[in-house]
């Protein structure tokens, strides 16, 4: 068996249990939600799928291509790093930010504790050293004599 052959199966099976856990999932719905909490739940999915293929997609190619073009001399691996890193801040800040107004108008005590806004920039910065990190250690390791840069 050659080695596509062996990604072709193992992508097939993880498909094949990806539909089987959704289908699992979608036949329990009705069960235990209501009417209008599974209309709901329907709508915040249509919802978020379209924020994503709308929003978070375009925004990231458009990333991707702005580092492109602005002439990067990263590593392709060191890129994706940085477009990674982008995008999850990017997400996080829009998760975080509905929570800190929704704690804004909370009128309960026990109801959103945390603070979400210092919380989110303690993230934001240790995403941003740790992805200064990797990307200086590979573009490092890729400039060692001997290596061939990509």
């Amino acid at each position: 068996m050659k080695a596509s052959d062996s990604v072709r199966v193992a992508r097939a099976v993880l498909g094949a249990v990806g539909v089987s856990l959704l289908g699992y999932g979608l036949l329990g719905l009705p069960t235990q939600l209501g009417p209008s909490q599974l209309i709901g739940l329907l709508t915040w999915m249509a919802v978020a799928v379209l924020i994503h293929d709308g929003v978070i997609v375009p925004l990231s190619t458009l990333a991707g291509a702005g580092l492109t073009r602005a002439g990067s001399t990263l590593q392709p691996v060191s890129a994706a790093v940085l477009r990674g890193t982008l995008l999850t801040g990017a997400v996080v800040t829009l998760v975080a930010a509905i929570l800190v107004k929704a704690q804004s108008v909370a009128r309960g005590t026990t109801v959103l504790e945390a603070d979400y806004a210092a919380s989110l920039v303690w993230f934001l910065a240790v995403l941003a050293i740790a992805s200064a990190a990797a990307i200086f250690a590979l573009e490092r390791r890729a400039s060692l004599p001997g290596r061939i840069r990509r």
